[in-house]
């Protein structure tokens, strides 16, 4: 008896829950749907740059490539969409990086970029733009190679804690003292296997100076004891290597009449081109820009 109660009990509640969920539905039916904002089709940045955005699928791969535009604080570019790093344009909140093919410093063909393998990233100069409007665009260059008051003993930080080399391709080296930077960080309790202690995670600064012995440019390559280059030429295009480490550089310089940083990222065995892969990034910064 107590078992047949105990289900008589369970059959009436599933169907009070029955009745109560069939009362329910036609209020859930009639319930207004909430009200569906338009899609915006402008985006205004901080500095009042105002941009057309790119709404609904977007095709990389269409040619001729459209012109999308993108804002670098208050200027306005115009450019194909091949030229962005995902060949579609601007990120939904108007952020993009620029990618160019090495060593022709032209964009890649549409779509290809959304075919990715080692070969292309080993081949890809990419581009960062980087508004300055909160300290002088000069100190935010400054920013790339002078330490924290935390780091000044720290010789992987600091540009007179390293050595300092012969002129190469029009700059200055200061390589990375790798026997000062073990030593520096043993002291603080580093393990002889940690990253820190090897070459590979080092950087080696080449810098360029103006005729006031101000520096211009900074580039940060990893460190020269990492002696294999990682690419080669197949077909008369730059691949990956099959060797295991593939060294790169940041390039670091500032367009200071338009108040903008400009961060460049390719392979180290590029460096010998700095100056055009600079010129080229400036240009297309200055360029691109929409004419009122």
């Amino acid at each position: 008896m107590k078992a047949l109660g105990k289900a008589g009990a369970e059959a009436t509640l599933r169907a009070a829950n029955t009745l109560v969920l069939a009362a329910l539905l036609p209020l859930a039916a009639c319930a207004p749907l909430p009200e569906q904002k338009p899609v915006a089709l402008t985006q205004t940045n901080e500095q009042g740059c105002t941009r057309q955005r790119s709404v609904g699928p977007q095709d990389a791969f269409a040619d001729p490539a459209p012109v999308k535009q993108a804002c670098v604080g208050p200027y306005l570019l115009a450019l194909p969409q091949n030229y962005f790093d995902n060949q579609t344009g601007t990120e939904h909140d108007g952020s993009f990086a620029l990618a160019l093919e090495y060593p022709s410093l032209q964009p890649f063909k549409p779509g290809e970029l959304k075919q990715f393998n080692v070969d292309v990233f080993a081949r890809t100069v990419s581009i960062n733009y980087g508004f300055i409007d909160r300290i002088d665009v000069q100190q935010a260059l400054r920013n790339a190679y002078t330490p924290m008051d935390f780091e000044q003993d720290d010789p992987a930080r600091s540009l007179h804690l390293r050595k300092q080399g012969e002129i190469i391709h029009g700059l200055s080296p200061y390589y990375a003292d790798i026997d000062r930077i073990r030593a520096y960080r043993r002291k603080q309790g580093m393990d002889e296997t940690a990253p820190g202690m090897q070459v590979r995670w080092h950087r080696d600064w080449y810098v360029a100076r103006d005729d006031h012995d101000e520096i211009q440019t900074i580039i940060k390559c990893t460190a020269q004891g990492v002696t294999e280059t990682g690419v080669a030429y197949r077909d008369g295009r730059l691949v990956r290597s099959r060797e295991s480490e593939l060294p790169e550089c940041d390039h670091f310089f500032i367009v200071a009449d338009h108040s903008t940083r400009i961060r460049v990222t390719y392979v180290r065995a590029a460096l010998k081109d700095w100056r055009a892969i600079e010129k080229r990034a400036r240009d297309l910064l200055v360029g691109s820009i929409a004419r009122k």
